[in-house]
């Protein structure tokens, strides 16, 4: 199981405010702070037309990061497909892949704010088939691992039967979780085990290391506050299903039940319930401190991936 860290989106909120040029800034030194204390990638997110200037653009942002680093792997915890002319993406992501000698790793997702689509010239009721047209484009074109995120079966499955990996959405319970792995494992095999070998799976998981009840206490509430910035992004999104405005304070309670929080130790032994290839630290929250940042980095590093490692090694 590797250990990356995410999801960088390099704002300025206004719990948050920061020069763009310093949030890019800090990217590259966090991509060489995460690889000089031995973690395996750092993965990014996107959205578009939001007051905070979320990241909109992944490619170039993975190229900084993976040009300030020899070892560290860089993925994009997704780039919105649908909103991307897929022959573009694939060549960039190529030469990505060419230039880091491997190292790019692609996650893509359909996307959920009727804005993005409505600033793209696209309407959100085709997403699903923009989706699935951009992936026939990558998957006979791209060489870089490609992922899939999801927060459904149906979509866990979809991307089963295509034989791509698995990004999972981050504040899911344990239940839902192995469901996601179920759905598209199964897919996997009975669509014939395209790719020959099952695809890697990768959980988002909202995490912090603490010592004591007050840091624990602390730490959740950046967690909640994070979700909190991040659910302003949904408000309207009416066509999804989802009603942000009247969920949040019940979506607020079970992102907090389902964080990550402890000691290295408690932590490690809460990630050896889960089947899979790769868990993504959801440390990029809005309010800690830039030490406080640094430090949880070095502690997943030098603490957190030593003892998943040994864990693996007894099971």
């Amino acid at each position: 199981m590797d250990m990356g860290i995410g999801l960088w989106c390099l704002q300025s909120t206004a719990t948050n405010p920061r020069s763009f040029e310093q949030a890019y800034q800090e990217l590259v030194d966090d991509a060489r702070l995460a690889e000089n204390n031995g973690i395996h990638s750092l993965w990014l997110s996107e959205h578009h037309a939001y007051y905070d200037g979320y990241c909109p653009a992944l490619l170039p942002a993975a190229s900084a990061a993976l040009a300030a680093t020899e070892r560290l792997e860089v993925g994009t915890g997704v780039l919105l497909l649908p909103l991307h002319e897929p022959n573009r993406v694939a060549n960039a992501v190529n030469l990505l892949d060419a230039q880091s000698q491997g190292r790019f790793q692609l996650g893509v997702g359909m996307g959920y704010r009727p804005i993005e689509f409505t600033i793209k010239d696209e309407l959100i009721s085709n997403r699903l088939q923009l989706m699935n047209s951009g992936l026939d484009a990558l998957q006979t074109a791209v060489s870089a691992p490609t992922w899939v995120g999801v927060s459904s079966e149906k979509a866990a499955r979809r991307a089963g039967r295509r034989g791509l990996g698995l990004f999972i959405s981050g504040a899911f319970s344990r239940d839902v979780v192995n469901g996601l792995i179920a759905a598209h494992r199964t897919e996997w095999e009975t669509s014939g085990s395209p790719g020959g070998t099952p695809p890697p799976i990768g959980l988002l998981r909202n995490l912090w290391i603490v010592d004591t009840e007050s840091e624990r206490r602390k730490a959740l509430e950046w967690v909640r506050s994070s979700y909190l910035v991040y659910a302003g992004l949904g408000w309207g999104a009416d066509k999804t299903g989802v009603d942000f405005v009247s969920q949040i304070e019940a979506s607020m309670d079970e992102v907090e039940r389902s964080a990550t929080v402890g000691s290295a130790e408690e932590i490690a032994e809460d990630f050896e319930g889960y089947d899979v290839d790769l868990v993504v630290c959801r440390v990029g929250y809005d309010q800690p401190p830039r030490t406080a940042l640094v430090e949880v980095i070095e502690r997943i590093g030098q603490e957190l991936s030593p003892l998943v490692q040994e864990l693996g090694v007894q099971r």
